[in-house]
Formats: C-alpha cells, sequence, structure tokens
C-alpha cells in the first residue's frame, strides 16, 4: 500500500493522489485532519527495529502494510496544534514533532520526501539557501540580495515570484519544459541529491536578457503543474 500524507487544503496531492489510484495503485490518503483525530497510536523502538499501529476509526493502520510514501505533510496537522494551549504547549509540539519524525523515517518503501528536523517532508530552506543550493548543482541562478536592513522574518513569510516554468525531478526522473530539461537535466539531479529530496519543484524564470534560472525551488511543489507526465513518474517511483 502507498500511503499519501497531506494537509486537507493541499489540492495538488489530492489530485495526485486521485491519478495514482487510476493507474492501478493501492493507496491510502490520510489528511492531517485524519492524523489530528487518530484514536490511538502504537510506537515501539527495539532490536527487531520499529513497529507503529495507528488506531483508525474502524480499522488500524499499521507501519508493515505501508510500501511506499508520498508525503505532503510539511508541519503537525494544523487541527492537532489548535486543541494544543497551556504553559507546557511549546513542550507538547517539540514531542509530537520527534514522534512524526520517528513514525516517517520508519515506514517503508521509497519516500517522496523523507522527513527531516526543519521539515516533515524535507528541509524547508531559506530562499538563500536554496539559491546557495542551485548554484553548486551548476545551475544558472537569480541572484538573491539581503541586507542588514531587511527584517530577517521577512523573505520566510513572502512568497515567491511566479514561476515562467518548473522541473520536477522525482528520483532520478527528471519532467518539464524540454529546453529546460535538455540543458539542465544534469545540474537538476545533483540539486535533489544535494537537498536529499527524491522530489523536488525547481522553478524558473527568465532574466532581462532571455537567460532561464533557478529562482526558487520547493519540496511540496504544485504537482498539478506535471501533468500526466509527473504523475507517470511518481507512479514509477512508488510501484512496489
Amino acid at each position: 500500500m502507498i500511503l499519501v500524507l497531506c494537509d486537507e487544503t493541499d489540492v495538488a496531492a489530492l489530485w495526485a493522489a486521485d491519478a495514482l489510484r487510476r493507474r492501478g495503485l493501492s493507496l491510502r490518503l490520510l489528511t492531517g485532519r485524519e492524523l489530528a483525530g487518530v484514536r490511538g497510536w502504537r510506537h515501539t523502538i527495539g532490536a527487531a527495529g520499529v513497529e507503529t499501529t495507528l488506531r483508525l476509526d474502524g480499522h488500524d493502520l499499521r507501519g508493515d502494510q505501508v510500501h511506499g510514501v508520498l508525503n505532503r505533510l510539511a508541519f503537525l496537522p494544523q487541527a492537532w496544534l489548535a486543541t494544543i494551549g497551556g504553559a507546557d504547549r511549546d513542550y507538547a509540539v517539540q514531542e509530537m514533532v520527534a514522534f512524526y519524525l520517528s513514525w516517517l523515517h520508519a515506514l517503508a518503501g521509497p519516500k517522496l520526501n523523507p522527513p527531516t528536523p526543519q521539515g516533515l517532508c524535507g528541509n524547508l530552506r531559506h530562499p538563500s539557501a536554496w539559491i546557495a543550493l542551485g548554484v553548486r548543482a551548476g545551475l544558472p541562478v537569480r541572484r538573491f540580495r539581503q541586507t542588514s536592513e531587511d527584517d530577517p522574518a521577512t523573505y520566510w513569510q513572502k512568497p515567491s515570484d511566479p514561476a515562467a516554468a518548473t522541473v520536477f525531478v522525482v528520483g532520478d526522473a527528471v519532467i518539464g519544459p524540454a529546453a529546460l530539461v535538455a540543458i539542465h537535466r544534469g545540474a537538476c539531479l545533483r540539486l535533489s541529491n544535494l537537498a536529499e529530496c527524491p522530489l523536488l519543484g525547481i522553478n524558473f524564470a527568465p532574466d532581462i536578457g532571455g537567460t532561464w534560472r533557478m529562482i526558487a525551488a520547493s519540496v511540496t511543489p504544485d504537482l498539478m503543474r506535471g501533468g500526466e507526465a509527473l504523475t507517470d513518474a511518481l507512479a514509477a517511483a512508488l510501484a512496489p
């Protein structure tokens, strides 16, 4: 069974789940709201490995039933966070983050994407960090500028500029506009490897001179922009 984890408002993930079902994959969609309402967890770590069981309404979901994960859950479910308050809230949140990291890490099969302490579905890097990685990977990038006069929080909060094109990396597959893929396939794969994100969306836009440059990257890209070719790549990467 393939497990798809996402926020209930993640339209791109819901679209991908439906497309994967149409390709014949056995799939279980689990939203953040459903995770927040889990009736109980059993998480055992021992010499034999990690065993996890979620008690859902009407049935249990065991870790050994999962053979691949499309993981779009960047944060703890908002529906769960809304129920936590009091002086120990921060402590409770950090404990739950550690629990989710252990659970997601232990799930078998390919993970698109594996959890990290900087984000449950991959490292949620600062825009400047993505640009720096892009340079290391060999991509032409748009220059990033931030000064001591800027509010450090601004670049975390503001949305990136619209992408004229997105190139997707799914494992060893690179999907996107043919001209960009032909030129930058190797560099896009290197960026995915450097970021340790098997599923990555890399946004490009032309500069004033017409050169296409990387302007941003995301571990939760808009999968619908990749169309059927992207869904085929997801199915190939996740299929047992």
